[in-house]
């Protein structure tokens, strides 16, 4: 048996939705979801093509909901590429009820394409999200280490703090729309900074998931970090970011080490040895720092806020 295979502190035992993952065909997201329920996650929020979302539907009925995925092949072309991604959107909603749409718009495809979250192209798929109360996953930045190497050419990249103008521009323009960013905004370094979006945008969410980022940055400034999150409970989502497949050999404790962390992390007291090896630390073992929150707290991240942003009810 896996060392992994339970987690290392178990205070809350309810319900879980991992509101942020990445899955493929089901045949590949069955060992994940072997590993979950062991977990106690039995709810999952997974962002993916529509095939994939119609086949893990099927599969895990009444515990998977999809977030669908465009594509940008026709962004050239304003008008097609509306049409296209509105349609898609629609059927999605119509043949598999996805209850929302993930945008990936790092400095990395901002640089590729030309194109921010903020492009008035992007404009008719907003007002249907509106007209259908889709939930907006975006992914907007990175960790601050990589501007010091993989974004070093700020005149192709710019800066950490420019790249915010596309997120806050789109909720300005569609605060009917609620906009659930990922790792904490892509900003868990700056907490000040998250709570200011938080006081400034109403409809702005923010997830925990990416688990070395948020293990690696929390436990820096853990007890800044539980301040944070107490704070801030009604406005947070847990997930993992798992990605189902991201090599054709995934193992188990792959997918496992990602939630014992977590489950640490959040549960936890005090330091534990991540067993995930992380290329941003200063130095390794990253040291987990248990947060040790409050059982009401948990119960607000692991399941009720998930169950009302996207208005699903968690599987027991």
């Amino acid at each position: 048996m896996s060392h992994f295979s339970q987690p290392p502190v178990v205070r809350y035992r309810g319900p879980m939705v991992d509101g942020h993952m990445h899955v493929r065909t089901a045949a590949e997201t069955r060992l994940f979801a072997e590993m979950a329920a062991g977990y106690g996650v039995r709810t999952f929020l997974g962002n993916g093509d529509l095939g994939f979302i119609a086949d893990c539907r099927r599969a895990f009925p009444g515990r998977f909901y999809g977030l669908v995925r465009l594509r940008y092949d026709l962004i050239g072309d304003g008008a097609a590429f509306g049409r296209c991604a509105t349609d898609l959107i629609e059927r999605a909603v119509a043949e598999e009820d996805v209850r929302g749409v993930k945008f990936w718009f790092k400095p990395a495809f901002n640089a590729d394409t030309g194109l921010f979250w903020d492009d008035p192209r992007l404009d008719p798929v907003f007002d249907l999200m509106g007209r259908r109360r889709l939930v907006a996953l975006v992914h907007i930045a990175d960790p601050d280490a990589w501007w010091r190497h993989a974004y070093c050419d700020t005149a192709r990249y710019g800066t950490k703090a420019a790249t915010y103008r596309q997120l806050v521009n789109r909720l300005r323009r569609h605060p009917d729309v609620q906009v659930q960013a990922a790792h904490l905004g892509g900003d868990p370094e700056h907490l000040d900074h998250l709570d200011r979006l938080l006081d400034e945008h109403p409809n702005l969410w923010f997830d925990l998931s990416a688990t070395k980022w948020m293990a690696r940055e929390l436990s820096r400034q853990a007890d800044a970090a539980r301040d944070f999150i107490l704070r801030r409970a009604d406005r947070l989502v847990w997930g993992s970011d798992l990605v189902v497949g991201r090599r054709p050999d995934m193992t188990f404790d792959d997918y496992a080490t990602r939630y014992y962390v977590h489950r640490h992390l959040w549960e936890g007291r005090g330091p534990l040895p991540s067993p995930i090896s992380d290329e941003d630390a200063e130095q390794e073992p990253v040291i987990v720092q248990g947060l040790d929150l409050p059982m009401d707290v948990l119960e607000q991240l692991y399941r009720l806020n998930a169950e009302h942003l996207y208005g699903i009810c968690a599987a027991e």
